[in-house]
């Protein structure tokens, strides 16, 4: 009895052990006849190939049961997808030509274990690698740099040092040259060459040195902001007697950001007046009028300087203009007026220059549209005109003058312009000249008795003679009449006749003279 009541108890006890070794492997889903997992294999690098396609490298997985791998992607929905399986514990490596993470914006994602072929042993994944993806490098003209930019490379064992940067000059194929490093996901390649295509590459180095990842290759072509052959101010003139105007061309299709007018008084020393941008085309105006140029007392010079796209002051103008500055004076017969002027500067290219002046001329406001005389050699400065025959108008002279360009292909441009200057007054002193005899029997002009006149206003003019009695015997208003010594008919003895005339200067003055004058007879 106490036997069979020991085996109870010993059977019993047998119960218990394997239910609760059973219960231990049911709650830790642990095969009850378990091997040791395999080690996590070390997913060391990620780069790209020469056609575009990752490559994938690991260490040999150490445990000797390993017999392949598998490859695993983190897809663009957020999803890991088994891709490929690698046979083989010494198989390290694997090319997925089944994508291009070169494309911009991308980079891919992988992961690898181990497995045991024919059983349920594997290794827990690897840490995940990520390809580097290199966006395009950003151009900047103006600062003749490129910047590139890339994804961060993530995981390095030991740890990241650093990312090379490498470029070619002769395409993708190479050779490449290490041009810098950095620590950051960006660099600036400064001063690269304009018209080379350069091939960027990037490459993730570890800090000792043994591993690496490289990245997309990325071209580009370098350029710098095309400049104008040349810049030629056409003319330099007064407009409408109320301003200067300047115009001018540009050598090619250069992309300009603005111009600047530059103005002197002595041809020497240049200040800016004016910018005239751009309206976002790159194709400022090729005009400017100057309001604030007080043409009327002195000549000016100008010059224009362009601006490139990226707004760097990079040419002058090949020549310099200056505006014609007329002057005069009345001469010191009483019948001239003296004109004066410098030269007109600028068209002195390719053979081209002044081919003339030529002078006009307004009386009392009336204008003589051809001009006085024949145009005159652009070698003259001066010019005297004889104005007696306007002697009877109010000596109220204007003038102005216009510089011609040569009929000569310049070089720049095909147009023939014309340089105007400032117009001038000039104000001829009132004249008049009274005889104190005269006889009706002589010859002309002295039988007639008449007032010697020259730029007087005709408006108020009056000529009265009386005899010593005081009796009127002779009036006009017209100064081209004289007195021919008669009155009523008939001649008037030889005596002394008292005159009165009365006229206008053309400033506004009215002035009287008053005499005698003796009839011979």
């Amino acid at each position: 009895m106490e036997n069979d009541s020991k085996q109870i108890l010993e059977f019993w006890i047998k119960i218990s052990f394997w239910t609760l070794l059973l219960l231990f492997f049911v709650v830790f889903e642990k095969p009850i006849f378990a091997q040791d997992p395999l080690p996590t294999p070390i997913l060391d690098s990620i780069s790209i190939n020469a056609n575009g396609n990752p490559i994938l490298a690991w260490e040999q997985n150490p445990d000797v049961r390993t017999t392949g791998y598998k490859i695993v992607r983190y897809d663009e929905i957020n999803f890991w997808e088994e891709i490929a399986t690698i046979n083989g514990i010494a198989q390290t490596s694997y090319t997925d030509n089944t994508i291009f993470p070169c494309d911009p914006g991308k980079s891919i994602e992988y992961r690898i274990y181990a497995f045991v072929e024919g059983t349920n042993i594997e290794s827990l994944w690897s840490k995940s690698l990520k390809s580097i993806n290199l966006s395009q490098p950003q151009p900047d003209v103006c600062a003749n740099t490129f910047t590139l930019s890339w994804t961060e490379y993530e995981n390095m064992l030991p740890e990241l040092k650093e990312y090379r940067i490498f470029a070619s000059e002769t395409g993708e194929t190479g050779p490449f040259e290490e041009i810098g490093s950095t620590i950051a996901t960006s660099f600036v390649y400064q001063n690269p060459t304009p018209g080379i295509q350069y091939t960027f590459m990037i490459r993730a180095v570890n800090s000792d040195g043994t591993k690496s990842s490289s990245s997309c290759k990325k071209s580009i072509t370098s350029y710098a902001p095309i400049q104008p052959d040349w810049v030629y101010l056409r003319y330099a003139t007064v407009e409408d007697f109320d301003h200067v105007k300047l115009e001018w061309t540009v050598g090619n299709n250069a992309k300009i950001t603005k111009f600047k007018i530059l103005r002197s008084t002595n041809g020497l020393t240049f200040d800016t007046i004016e910018e005239i941008t751009h309206t976002g085309d790159f194709n400022p105006s090729t005009q400017f009028i100057d309001t604030s140029a007080d043409f009327n007392a002195q000549s000016y010079y100008y010059q224009i300087r362009v601006c490139d796209s990226c707004g760097a002051d990079m040419l002058a103008s090949v020549n310099i203009a200056r505006t014609v500055h007329l002057s005069g004076k009345p001469g010191i017969t009483g019948n001239e007026n003296e004109l004066s002027w410098n030269h007109y500067k600028g068209w002195d290219f390719g053979g081209s220059g002044i081919g003339s002046y030529q002078i006009y001329r307004l009386v009392n406001g009336t204008p003589n549209q051809d001009g006085i005389d024949n145009p005159l050699f652009a070698s003259l400065t001066s010019y005297t005109d004889d104005v007696s025959g306007f002697s009877t108008s109010e000596g109220v002279f204007n003038y102005y003058i216009v510089a011609y360009e040569k009929d000569i292909d310049n070089g720049f441009e095909a147009f023939k312009d014309s340089s105007v200057s400032n117009k001038i007054e000039i104000k001829q002193e009132t004249l008049v000249i009274l005889p104190n005899a005269f006889g009706p029997d002589l010859p002309p002009p002295d039988n007639v008795f008449k007032p010697v006149l020259a730029f007087i206003d005709a408006g108020d003019y009056s000529f009265v003679i009386f005899n010593k009695w005081g009796q009127l015997i002779f009036i006009t208003e017209d100064p081209t009449q004289g007195w021919d010594g008669k009155f009523k008919g008939e001649y008037v003895p030889s005596d002394a006749y008292v005159y009165q005339l009365k006229y206008k200067t053309p400033q506004g003055q009215n002035l009287e003279k008053r005499g005698t004058v003796t009839v011979i007879r």
